[in-house]
């Protein structure tokens, strides 16, 4: 019997911003988000949709996932997505921050 993983990632990346959320799989409900729309990242970055601002994205995902009492999310790979540039960041980011995918 294969066990359900209770968090899953939601990641979006649009020209001008990028949002990470986790999600409770049980009921849908928003447990952590972070994205450079954030008034305060976005007056400390020099542009808001490039590797590094997706970095300080995983970096307060990670955080704010620990302050949830999250200890692991899953995050599903769209087939033919590519692990590179801004997602590879964010999510490396995330997973040295204390916040590893299974």
């Amino acid at each position: 019997m294969q066990r359900t993983k209770p968090f899953v990632l939601k990641l979006f990346f649009s020209n001008r911003y990028s949002y990470a959320q986790i999600l409770r799989r049980l009921d849908g409900n928003i447990v952590a988000a972070a994205s450079t729309i954030e008034k305060d990242l976005r007056t400390t970055l020099d542009s808001t949709s490039d590797k590094e601002a997706s970095k300080l994205v995983g970096r307060r995902l990670a955080e704010r996932a620990r302050a949830a009492g999250i200890d692991a999310v899953h995050w599903d790979r769209k087939r033919g997505q590519k692990f590179h540039g801004k997602i590879k960041e964010l999510l490396q980011t995330m997973q040295a921050e204390g916040l590893p995918l299974n």
